[in-house]
């Protein structure tokens, strides 16, 4: 897919306005995810201040019911950014999927991004910097509109990606928390000129709060979609809720 880049991505002093007071507050945000439309588990994803100079972010997914007997997942991830410019400072992954479990530490300092898994790798990489999660809070402080898109670099598994996020169009959807006009952005990520095989999709609400509505990734098994269907005022727990009976 070819396309052009209507604005070139930018870095303001420092997140402004009415999120830059919803994420010194903090911010929990509850979602049912599914698989080919099965509801299989939940995720919880958090912002809230580290310290003067940092934020950190959660994110926590889980499976439940039967798909969850099926297959017991967990993953955590939590990403430490600067307040600043939101660039990421540290990322601490840890994964449990039907028992193969990896742990993976990125820690990015003086431009070199050092991921110790098994072995280290070093990765030169530019400021800022962003992860895959902290992409998402970052999107919901640019101004969204049809026919935008910015362009940035993130880093992933140790590799460095240029993603294009592309506002692709306007529509009205219905989540658990009621029916609402959203932006649906679309993230490419590239490394050394080839794009990455998955397809993501981010829905944020068409107002000053951009909550990500609906996440959508497209893989060659089918999609997994996360649906926001609650969000509380501070963070208390970083761990999900289990499926309701």
């Amino acid at each position: 897919m070819t396309f052009a880049l209507a604005v070139l991505f930018a870095v303001s002093a420092s997140i402004a306005g009415p999120l830059h007071d919803t994420y010194e507050a903090g911010e929990t945000l509850d979602f049912t995810v599914t698989w080919m439309k099965v509801t299989g588990g939940t995720a919880r994803m958090t912002i809230s201040p580290h310290d003067d100079a940092h934020y950190r972010i959660t994110s926590v997914a889980k499976s439940g019911g039967g798909l969850g007997r099926l297959f017991r997942i967990r993953d955590e991830i939590e990403t430490t950014v600067a307040r600043e410019d939101f660039s990421t400072i540290k990322i601490v992954k840890s994964l449990d999927e039907r028992g193969d479990k990896m742990r993976e530490t990125i820690t990015i300092e003086d431009g070199v991004a050092s991921r110790k898994r098994k072995k280290i790798r070093k990765t030169p990489v530019p400021r800022p910097i962003f992860d895959p999660i902290s992409v998402i809070y970052y999107f919901r402080t640019l101004e969204l509109a049809p026919g935008k898109s910015y362009e940035l670099k993130l880093i992933d598994g140790g590799k460095l990606y240029t993603v294009y996020g592309n506002v692709v169009k306007r529509e009205q959807i219905t989540t658990p928390l009621g029916t609402f006009n959203a932006l649906l952005v679309e993230p490419q990520m590239a490394s050394a000129g080839v794009q990455r095989e998955e397809k993501l999709f981010i829905w944020y609400s068409d107002d000053e709060r951009r909550l990500p509505l609906r996440i959508r990734t497209e893989v060659k098994f089918g999609s997994i979609t996360a649906t926001l269907n609650k969000v509380t005022e501070g963070v208390t727990a970083s761990d999900p809720p289990p499926l309701p009976r």
